[in-house]
């Protein structure tokens, strides 16, 4: 499963599942335990946030839609925040000024940090092949 995984669109008897799971879990707090029945997308999306609990120390669940700081989209690339500017800058990540302050959507941010891992990783097969024997030209 990859690290990054978005949901586009939820129908509405998702949302209606999802409105059932939450006010059930509302009504268990305090509660040791507590019993669920999963149907359809939700035993995926349930599934799939269990595995990302499981493979990483953390993680963020969000509407697309929203709006974030450059120090924000920082911590989803694994950059700092100058380095977020600049790829504002250079049109990589869109944004919109609120006031003096840049502001970016998050799904913006994971459609850049896709990109970007997938150039790593490519640079990464890149560089493991031994076939390359690359000899500079000596200066005269």
């Amino acid at each position: 499963m990859p690290l990054v995984k978005v949901i586009e669109s939820i129908d509405e008897g998702v949302r209606q599942q999802a409105d059932r799971l939450h006010r059930q879990l509302q009504d268990a707090i305090g509660s040791e335990s507590v019993t669920l029945r999963l149907e359809g997308q939700m035993i995926q999306i349930f599934r799939d946030v269990t595995a990302m609990m499981e493979r990483v120390a953390g993680f963020a669940m969000a509407p697309l839609a929203d709006e974030m700081t450059p120090e924000q989209a920082g911590k989803i690339l694994g950059i700092s925040r100058p380095l977020v500017v600049r790829r504002m800058d250079d049109g990589r990540l869109p944004f919109r000024y609120e006031g003096a302050h840049r502001r970016c959507k998050l799904v913006d941010v994971i459609k850049l940090k896709a990109i970007e891992d997938k150039q790593a990783e490519t640079l990464r097969e890149l560089a493991g092949m031994d076939e390359v024997d690359y000899q500079p030209t000596p200066k005269l």
